[in-house]
């Protein structure tokens, strides 16, 4: 048998069901190498150790703060000190075959340039190892400043591969580098194809539902200047939703796709409609709950994701351009909430629900269609790889 690659997969967790999700679809993807893997993640507040050795996971041995970043000299030790961290399930940098980078969206300039900056030392390095670093299906930019379009320059010219979700990120990378190399690839979201795995946690719903996903980043006070006032209007407008869904007979549940922050904004929604809240664990789980919904308004991208890719009619509210790009790639553009206030979103449900059999159908027309490029994207990787 050939020798097992580590791969690490980058910037997934567990606590956030859409980050979740990338990493599952990664570890899928992955099955279908020639070779054996072992797979490599680094230690974080949302990557806990018994999550991670559920998974049979190795430790990144890393340190990065701030400016100060040793992980390339923790690779340097010698042989016999990386074989004894090995002992304990440790493995450095110089260890680790591929990169998988999953973030779904992570740099820009909306985000601290030191992280740019050491992504793309971090590419460069394994550029000159010889080994592959792939961004996985993402989207990127604004590069408004020097020194971001000088990283991100750096990281389209090393990279193995850089899947692009969409043609406004497209745009933001031709900002840095105006003929991009034929590395740079157009493919959407990476997580239409995982199958939905139902389990116990899910509650029997006695009769029709719709899903609705709130996200509390479009609201936090850390985001937004005037986020007090945004949290009200966010939950009046959802709570709308609920009310005239529920006046037509349609029970309605909220389903809490991230952590705490998101269950108390499902509190506060449900204290003006009659809603359920939903809690599971499990991403494929929640995918599963998702998909037997008559509709869904999710706030969530991977939320959409996961209604859409099972022909579920679905509202998107957005904050960012990824929204509009995903919802246009199941033919839903034109339900993709830009400007969320109670009469916007009413007057999008009121749509739906008018079209809502002819929708279903033409979603998943969408959606297999969208499974069959991402088999092409995996395809495209294995080839680069080997």
């Amino acid at each position: 048998m050939s020798k097992a690659l580590f791969v690490e997969i980058k910037g997934v967790q567990f606590r956030n069901k859409g980050a979740y999700l990338m990493l599952l679809a990664s570890l899928e993807g992955l099955k279908q190498l020639p070779q054996p893997t072992e797979l490599v993640l680094s230690p974080g507040p949302n990557l806990p150790y018994p999550e991670r050795a559920r998974l049979g996971a190795w430790q990144k041995l890393s340190y990065r703060r701030g400016g100060l970043d040793l992980t390339p000299l923790i690779g340097k030790l010698p042989s016999a000190v990386q074989r004894l961290f090995n002992r304990y399930g440790m493995v450095s940098e110089r260890q680790v075959d591929l990169i998988l980078e999953a973030s779904g969206f992570a740099y820009g300039d909306q985000w601290p340039l030191r992280f740019l900056q050491n992504t793309a030392k971090e590419v460069v390095r394994f550029a000159k190892a010889g080994k592959p670093f792939v961004f996985m299906p993402q989207a990127f930019g604004p590069f408004k400043t020097e020194d971001s379009k000088a990283a991100m320059r750096d990281i389209i010219n090393n990279a193995r591969l850089i899947f692009v979700r969409d043609p406004v990120s497209l745009q933001h990378l031709q900002s840095c580098v105006p003929n991009l190399p034929d590395s740079v690839v157009l493919t959407p979201d990476f997580t239409v194809g995982l199958t939905a795995r139902p389990n116990d946690e899910i509650p029997a719903m006695p009769g029709a539902y719709a899903a609705l996903i709130p996200n509390n980043k479009v609201v936090s006070k850390f985001n937004h200047a005037d986020a007090e006032k945004m949290r009200a209007d966010y939950i009046a407008a959802f709570a709308a939703a609920a009310n005239k869904l529920a006046a037509q007979g349609m029970q309605c549940v909220l389903v809490n796709h991230e952590g705490k922050e998101d269950a108390q904004l499902c509190e506060e929604i449900a204290a003006k409609a009659p809603c359920t809240i939903v809690q599971i664990e499990d991403p494929l789980a929640v995918k599963a709950f998702i998909g037997k919904a008559e509709l869904a308004i999710s706030s969530r991208f991977h939320g959409a994701v996961n209604a859409l890719s099972q022909g579920v009619p679905c509202i998107a509210t957005s904050w960012s351009h990824k929204y509009h790009a995903m919802m246009s790639d199941f033919g839903m553009g034109d339900y993709c909430v830009a400007e969320l206030s109670e009469q916007n979103l009413l007057h999008a449900l009121q749509q739906l629900l008018d079209n809502k059999d002819t929708l279903a159908s033409e979603v998943k027309q969408k959606a297999a269609a969208l499974k069959q490029q991402n088999a092409a994207m995996w395809q495209r990787l294995y080839q680069s790889i080997n």
